[in-house]
């Protein structure tokens, strides 16, 4: 996968500033390739990974 410079440097900030982060890529399958497929109007959005307090971990567990 290749990304533009801007969203590359979205994703650099996010493994400085955020502990944990994720990020959520977007867009319509295009044709197929030998190793794989094309990814048409492709978006990258980049989002902090919050940790679960003890709190929020036992009362998922028991849902």
């Amino acid at each position: 996968m290749s990304v533009k410079p801007k969203t590359w440097k979205k994703m650099e900030q996010a493994a400085a500033n955020y502990p944990q982060w994720v990020a959520a890529i977007s867009g319509k399958l295009g044709e197929e390739t030998d190793q794989g497929f094309v990814l048409q109007q492709p978006g990258v959005q980049v989002f902090e990974k919050k940790a679960k307090t003890p709190e929020e971990k036992n009362s998922s567990e028991t849902t």
